[in-house]
């Protein structure tokens, strides 16, 4: 049995506990709504008002508990598990464009695009016509324009991609399949360009059935460190992400489906941007 002095049943502590449990219940009943990274994770953005700004209630209710925070003893259990969930403030976009479409690990990207459009998804997907250029007009198109993506094909030719090639996929109604890494998702957003990014979740469960997947050889353990690298890199996005998770398919046509529906689901989903992050 505890005592009453034990710091766990004291009135003070007791109280404490109360308040925060009814001032975070407020803060979740606010007009704020809370967004998450994806469905399986923590977390991470709110939205605020219309006007960007966050409601005057809301603002009272973080102060406030920021206040109380910092006046409980800093030693007692309360103060040490309790931790403020960390926000940030985000825009709403509401795309009635098809959105063009990132796949990571990216290594996956090339044969899932091939493989997307030849099970019967031209009518709805493409892929977009790069710029093919000398190197030195590739050179001056990087001080001029914003390069999605790029590759040299040869010593001095440049094939690459900037947003109005992919605005052109979209114009025609279909989705923009993407081989570049989700590392252009910034210069997309500056550019109003919303893409759906979608993560295929690799494990050591399902690490097995990527070997019709991947374009070269790769072991085992270096796919996967790989891919929990790449994971990673999406914590940093300004915007939300997709998964596909392990257990939704266990052969080459069910990822396809599964690929296809969440390409439906996430276009009609309303786009959240943390803009200060771009």
């Amino acid at each position: 049995m505890l005592s009453t002095s034990d710091p766990r049943v004291s009135p003070r502590l007791s109280r404490a506990s109360f308040f925060f449990g009814q001032l975070l219940q407020f803060v979740s009943r606010s007009e704020n709504k809370y967004k998450r990274m994806n469905s399986n994770e923590r977390v991470r953005i709110i939205s605020g008002s219309p006007l960007g700004s966050l409601s005057r209630s809301s603002l009272d209710a973080t102060k406030l508990l920021t206040e109380k925070h910092e006046e409980l003893d800093p030693e007692n259990e309360l103060s040490r598990n309790l931790t403020l969930i960390p926000y940030s403030l985000v825009r709403a976009f509401h795309c009635e464009r098809r959105r063009p479409v990132l796949f990571t690990p990216t290594m996956l990207a090339k044969t899932l695009v091939q493989k997307l459009l030849n099970s019967g998804g031209a009518m709805e997907f493409t892929i977009c016509k790069s710029d093919i250029v000398t190197r030195d007009e590739f050179l001056r198109k990087q001080k001029t324009e914003t390069i999605i993506y790029s590759r040299e094909k040869n010593p001095n030719t440049f094939e690459c991609i900037v947003p109005a090639n992919i605005e052109a996929v979209a114009a025609k109604n279909k989705h923009c399949l993407l081989e570049a890494g989700i590392g252009c998702v910034r210069d997309l957003i500056k550019c109003k360009v919303y893409p759906i990014v979608l993560l295929i979740r690799v494990s050591e469960k399902n690490i097995k059935r990527f070997r019709k997947l991947l374009p070269r050889p790769e072991t085992e353990e270096e796919f996967l460190r790989v891919c929990r690298l790449k994971e990673k890199e999406l914590e940093a996005l300004p915007c939300l992400y997709a998964t596909v998770e392990a257990e939704m398919w266990s052969s080459v046509e069910e990822l396809l489906r599964v690929l296809k529906d969440k390409i439906v689901e996430e276009q009609r989903k309303t786009i959240w941007v943390d803009e200060d992050q771009l």
